[in-house]
């Protein structure tokens, strides 16, 4: 447990005027203002009245006001518009570049508020705030998470329009990357991803009239084509393909090294994945537009469900026979590309086009769809948290990721609650 708060706490302090006074400085806090999200000043948009004039602007927050020599914003310009330095221990007179006197005060609060806190930090990898979560009513946990999944799909907008704007404007494109990425599942997502770009969706389209054709540019630009111990006559007709398409449109074979391909089960092994990959983009013109067109699961399942060619019923590995098996996303990857593709994807477009149908879509495809079953999603069960659907999962898994493994508590929309409702 902490015996001196930390910063983050301290602008919880703050923000939320926790403290029960301001030792220093005869200040009158007007609005408290908000948490700076980017690097810098603490907060930002505050407004003071001091000496009955009023300031506005942002305000510094350290532990001990010579921690603003100890971070050298003495010197940095970037600090002349504070226009207060709030502190836990106020033990210096700051200054601005200029040599003017910055007003100071030390937030008095309770003790009791900093240990609490440090019980959070110090359970916040353990899903200790599960208890409390559990406790809610239904009504207001589904307010709680709401706003995490609204935030991850937030940040997913983010990743997309990224690669919206990498792929020149071209949502086909960005979408064909991104499912590449949801194939990969945490350990292969870069390598699939950097397949995606090696292979692009418009060279895909020039030769999806061949399940076979597609088998061979994917597989071959994988790098799984060029070494395999007992190739039999389809992966030498596949190899010959690519040697072909590889001229075609220049591609470079990836290194095999690049791929985790350890403990993976038959099913999900990368070669199997891609060879599913192949026929889903075999089969399907237009699938950006149809999957927008989506109103269910059921209906992605619909479109996305296809099964491996006929050659990985019996195989699992290029030229190793296997037991009869039809080669299909099972339900789990149809749901994971439903939460992590689908409804990012409509959430995307539909803020960039402005059709607010369409994110209500996203919120509705993920509430439609079953939740995750992962490290996290057991943690919070284990709780007694009761998660409904991946709209729960996605709220869940927004806050252990973003906030409890990386103890940003104070910043926690369920961590302040928790602080603050004691």
């Amino acid at each position: 447990m902490p015996t001196v708060p930390y910063e983050a706490f301290l602008r919880l302090v703050w923000t939320r005027n926790l403290y029960t006074a301001l030792e220093g400085e005869p200040v009158a806090v007007i609005s408290s203002g908000s948490p700076n999200p980017a690097p810098g000043v603490d907060v930002l948009d505050a407004s003071v009245e001091i000496d009955g004039v009023t300031l506005r602007g942002p305000v510094a927050i350290h532990r001990r006001a010579s921690d603003w020599h100890a971070h050298l914003h003495h010197i940095d310009p970037a600090y002349d518009g504070c226009i207060l330095h709030a502190v836990a221990e106020n033990d210096a007179v700051i200054c601005r570049t200029d040599g003017k006197v910055i007003p100071t005060v030390r937030m008095i609060y309770p003790q009791q508020l900093e240990e609490r806190y440090g019980e959070l930090v110090a359970g916040s990898d353990s899903y200790r705030c599960g208890t409390e979560l559990s406790r809610q009513p239904r009504v207001k946990l589904c307010g709680l998470l709401t706003e995490l999944t609204v935030e991850r799909l937030e940040r997913k907008y983010d990743d997309f329009l990224r690669l919206y704007r990498e792929a020149n404007n071209n949502w086909n494109e960005a979408f064909y990357i991104t499912l590449f990425k949801t194939m990969g599942m945490g350990a292969n997502a870069e390598p699939y991803m950097k397949l995606a770009r090696r292979v692009s969706f418009v060279n895909v389209c020039k030769v999806r009239e061949s399940t076979q054709a597609v088998e061979a540019l994917l597989l071959g630009a994988s790098g799984q084509l060029m070494y395999i111990d007992c190739p039999d006559d389809y992966t030498l007709a596949l190899q010959k393909e690519f040697r072909h398409l590889s001229r075609r449109f220049d591609i470079v074979p990836m290194r095999g090294a690049e791929w985790n391909l350890r403990r993976h089960n038959p099913h999900n092994h990368p070669v199997v994945r891609i060879a599913e990959l192949a026929a889903l983009l075999a089969s399907q013109d237009f699938m950006f537009s149809k999957l927008l067109g989506c109103r269910t699961p059921d209906e992605v399942r619909g479109i996305l469900s296809v099964s491996a060619s006929e050659y990985w019923t019996t195989h699992s590995r290029l030229g190793v026979k296997s037991p009869y098996s039809v080669k299909s996303f099972g339900e789990m990857m149809l749901d994971n590309l439903c939460i992590n593709l689908v409804a990012p994807m409509m959430f995307t477009y539909g803020k960039v086009s402005g059709e607010e149908q369409l994110k209500e879509t996203a919120i509705e495809m993920l509430e439609r769809t079953r939740a995750e079953n992962n490290i996290y999603t057991r943690g919070w069960r284990s709780r007694g948290v009761e998660i409904e659907n991946a709209f729960f999962s996605q709220g869940l898994l927004q806050l252990s990721k973003t906030y409890c493994d990386k103890k940003r508590c104070a910043e926690c929309i369920i961590g302040r609650k928790a602080l603050c409702s004691r």
